[in-house]
């Protein structure tokens, strides 16, 4: 079914305006929502930070919306980052029974990609659906309480196999069920994880496909024009497996098998590479470009529709990619953010501290939707900052990750790593078996001893940790045991505590 044939099969039941909600005759009806979150992607994939790589629609976001260069991801891998996007709340608030086993006897919480979303916790999706929003998902899950697969597959399976695409589009059919409990109306185009981490999954088709996630935020798009929506996008670029390698391959993989034609929404792929080369730089840019035609092909919509001045662009990398993913270290937590609404942001670029947490109450106050009742928002509206009404958002920020935790100003940063004593115990004295800042296997696994402990390595194992970012941004200079800075020290680790005070667990001596 191509994407003309979807929206006829869809009925014109799902564009009709709600009762209430104007349109778009000369009123401001409540806007559109569009999320979207890519997948470690490196500040050398920003075109307009570095000149490094062809990205004109992220560019044009950016230059007409408003730029955060002081955006942070509480939490420095992907699970827990979207947690938080989708609920407003730190990871160490999830209810998972997955979670909740990973907490120490002490009471410490243990962030890392445990921190799932059950189906009974509040988010984004749900308060929206309740107020009369048609809420929508498509691309990379990797958040979510959902059900099993249908039926394990071979890792050698052929996808040519009729048996074969069954179960993967049984799949697909279980998850949309089960995002549904999650407040999502439609969810399609979906990836259950990281391409080259499924289990019980084809190796054929372990490959990036951004148009077939593309057409399916376009048909949600086109079917519901008509009314208010949320859609959350989630490109699986440009995680591994190489993005490089995916653009060159069958267009036709998918998740849910080998589509019988290709999408045909977005420029060719051919031209990727044609268009990176003609501007002077090398190959290894021409998946940031891929990347940037879906944003193209999702702005390009609006405008056809009339809808760009009615929609609400998040646009957020899931966390850092600077040599710190999996550490709360800038590398891993800051990360770039830009929010785009024609003619209701002022465009800028704005220095202050901001963070996931603040992305669900904003996207609430902007739809004039009030908080579910009972539920706890960690973050805060950033609207006045964004119209022009405020200049100033915080004093500091909250991060946490594995057995550690920060405080940052704007200029100063205090990290404590604490592991609790029977974590400690469990794992022994042997020098070799050190635990790490997420410990998840001994001595750290593939993120941690590729990023964290490659670049941060002289201080990377201190329990208290202090620096200057104004004056070191790479944090090579750990200022904590320098009498000069006691005082600040002192300073920046009652600010953590609290910080600590409002979140769940303990921590060292900062929470008993």
């Amino acid at each position: 079914m191509n994407r003309r044939e979807f929206l006829k099969a869809c009925g014109c039941a799902a564009a009709t305006a709600l009762p209430g909600v104007p349109c778009r005759a000369g009123r401001r009806r409540r806007p559109n929502v569009i999320f979207i979150i890519t997948d470690d992607q490196s500040l050398n994939s920003f075109g307009f930070l570095r000149h490094k790589a062809l990205t004109p629609n992220i560019d044009r976001l950016a230059h007409d919306g408003v730029y955060f260069s002081r955006a942070y991801a509480t939490s420095s891998v992907c699970t827990p980052s979207r947690y938080t996007c989708l609920t407003g709340r730190y990871a160490s608030r999830s209810t998972h029974p997955k979670f909740l086993r990973g907490i120490s006897k002490e009471g410490q919480t243990w962030v890392h990609w445990n921190a799932d979303m059950a189906c009974g916790e509040e988010n984004v999706a749900k308060a929206l659906r309740r107020a009369g929003y048609v809420t929508g998902i498509v691309g990379k899950l990797h958040a979510f309480e959902l059900p099993g697969h249908a039926k394990s597959l071979r890792n050698d399976s052929d996808p040519n196999d009729p048996a074969v695409r069954r179960v993967l589009e049984a799949d697909q059919a279980a998850f949309a069920e089960g995002l549904d409990k999650h407040g999502f109306d439609v969810a399609q185009r979906l990836h259950r994880g990281n391409l080259q981490s499924m289990k019980n999954f084809p190796d054929a088709l372990r490959q990036h496909n951004p148009e077939w996630t593309v057409e399916g935020a376009l048909n949600f798009i086109e079917a519901n024009k008509d009314r208010p929506f949320y859609l959350y996008f989630a490109t699986t670029l440009l995680h591994g497996p190489s993005p490089l390698e995916s653009l060159k391959s069958d267009p036709r993989i998918t998740e849910a098998g080998l589509l019988d034609r290709p999408p045909n929404v977005q420029p060719p792929r051919q031209s990727v590479l044609a268009r990176v080369k003609a501007a002077g730089l090398p190959e290894s840019a021409a998946p940031a470009t891929w990347l940037d035609d879906s944003i193209g092909a999702i702005l390009n919509e609006l405008e056809q529709l009339h809808l760009s001045d009615d929609t609400l662009i998040v646009y957020f990398n899931d966390h850092g990619h600077e040599g710190g993913k999996g550490t709360l270290y800038e590398g891993g937590v800051r990360t770039p953010t830009i929010m785009y609404w024609p003619g209701t942001i002022v465009p800028s670029a704005c220095d202050e501290l901001i963070a996931n947490i603040d992305f669900v109450p904003t996207i609430l106050s902007a739809c004039r939707v009030a908080p579910p009742k009972g539920a706890v928002l960690d973050g805060m509206d950033l609207m006045p900052l964004l119209t022009g009404k405020s200049a100033h958002t915080r004093d500091s920020l909250y991060c946490e990750i594995g057995h550690t935790r920060a405080a940052i100003t704007k200029r100063w940063k205090y990290l404590a790593f604490r592991v609790p004593p029977t974590v400690r115990q469990a794992w022994g004295d042997d020098p070799k078996l050190k635990i790490t800042h997420i410990n998840r296997v001994a001595g750290g696994d593939g993120t941690e001893r590729g990023q964290g402990l490659k670049h941060y390595a002289e201080h990377y194992f201190d329990p208290d940790q202090l620096y200057d970012l104004q004056n070191d941004p790479r944090e090579q200079n750990n200022l904590a045991d320098q009498p000069e800075h006691e005082h600040l020290l002192r300073k920046m680790q009652g600010l953590l505590k609290s910080h600590l005070a409002r979140v769940p667990g303990t921590f060292g001596e900062f929470r008993p």
